[in-house]
């Protein structure tokens, strides 16, 4: 059965804290870990992800920095065997993806692609806000503030959840990184919660079965929230100020029908 980007270059927009290593590999699964490339922020260059060896404890991120400043050993990851060549050395450019490509994956916004693509087949995973920043902030802090995002902030131990949630620069992120379209624009949207389904859809199958209920509202009184202290006090100040974010992830639940 044919995917349902049927043949078009895919665009999948990944945001910060929305999605995980496994989603990639996902990608991998569908198109060909080959002819997946993965975008390296840092250093504005594209590897394939057969390039980047798979470990769920690994940063994919690290390992292609690591891979672009150690350019030799990419050519003795894959054996010279009939698939497609490897990266090149330091990556591909954003002109010069190879023709293989079906895939682009990474922490941009679609407007990258302009003038690269001819009607490609775009794609995004939208999170629950206050989740997603509870997401990042984990990372944040887990990582002592050495995270490859468009936006991030240096890091203090001290910091809390409420500082960090409510900075300027992560205020309706995800409202932004839709970049110059709207969200009905997009081939396919999904929210976090329902990967399985946008998985299937992405495989053109049935995808009704994973139709799951979600509960609504906070539970602030669980330890995932009281824990960072977040208090209705604190989360109607944090609806307030992503009202864009807030509107935006309610319509994606609204395009996948059910979620």
């Amino acid at each position: 059965m044919e995917d349902i980007a049927g043949g078009r270059v895919h665009i999948s927009v990944h945001i910060e804290g929305t999605t995980n290593t496994s989603f990639l590999a996902e990608l991998g699964n569908i198109y060909g870990a080959e002819h997946v490339l993965v975008y390296q922020l840092a250093q504005k260059r594209f590897l394939r992800l057969s390039d980047l060896p798979y470990n769920p404890a690994a940063s994919l991120i690290k390992i292609g920095k690591d891979l672009l400043e150690n350019a030799p050993l990419i050519s003795q990851i894959i054996p010279d065997n009939g698939n497609p060549a490897p990266s090149p050395a330091g990556g591909y450019s954003r002109k010069e993806l190879p023709p293989d490509t079906a895939v682009v994956y990474g922490h941009f916004t679609p407007n990258l692609f302009r003038g690269i693509f001819d009607n490609p087949f775009i794609s995004i995973i939208l999170k629950d806000p206050l989740e997603r920043m509870i997401t990042s902030y984990k990372e944040w802090k887990g990582k002592q503030g050495i995270v490859d995002w468009r936006a991030t902030i240096p890091y203090k131990k001290n910091i809390t959840f409420r500082d960090f949630a409510l900075r300027e620069e992560f205020i309706n992120f995800q409202s932004k990184s839709l970049g110059s379209k709207r969200l009905g624009d997009y081939d396919l949207v999904g929210v976090t919660e329902c990967q399985a389904s946008f998985i299937a859809q992405l495989r053109n199958k049935d995808w009704t079965g994973y139709v799951e209920p979600l509960p609504k509202g906070y539970p602030l009184e669980k330890s995932r929230y009281k824990n960072l202290g977040i208090t209705q006090e604190f989360l109607e100040e944090f609806q307030s100020a992503n009202q864009l974010d807030y509107s935006i992830y309610q319509q994606a639940k609204e395009f996948m029908g059910y979620c």
